[in-house]
């Protein structure tokens, strides 16, 4: 019964972290999303965890995808949050698109 309970409340947060990516605009956003999932989850596994089940459970269409890789490459290459922020998020999309296709097969 616990189980089951977290369980829900995990698919509603991943649902949150979906909505929440579907309304980037800029490197701040994308900030926010990678602080509220590290104030749960500390490892940078762990955030790319997280992440990659969610684009699996919810995928991102080709707007998104394109709007999050011009982000992440306009901060490629700075040392600072918003290169690491942009690189986990964007390699974490790169990740669930790999195992998606498996997934297929």
């Amino acid at each position: 019964m616990i189980n089951a309970f977290i369980n829900i409340n995990y698919i509603c947060y991943l649902r949150y972290i979906r909505y929440r990516i579907s309304n980037i605009k800029n490197i701040s956003h994308i900030i926010n999303i990678i602080k509220n999932i590290a104030f749960f989850y500390k490892s940078t596994d762990a955030i790319t965890n997280v992440l990659s089940q969610c684009f699996i459970k919810y995928p991102l269409n080709e707007e998104e995808m394109q709007l999050i890789s011009i982000i992440q490459q306009e901060y490629d290459m700075t040392n600072g949050v918003e290169n690491y922020c942009s690189i986990v998020l964007w390699l974490s999309i790169i990740y669930s698109i790999n195992n998606h296709k498996l997934l297929l097969l």
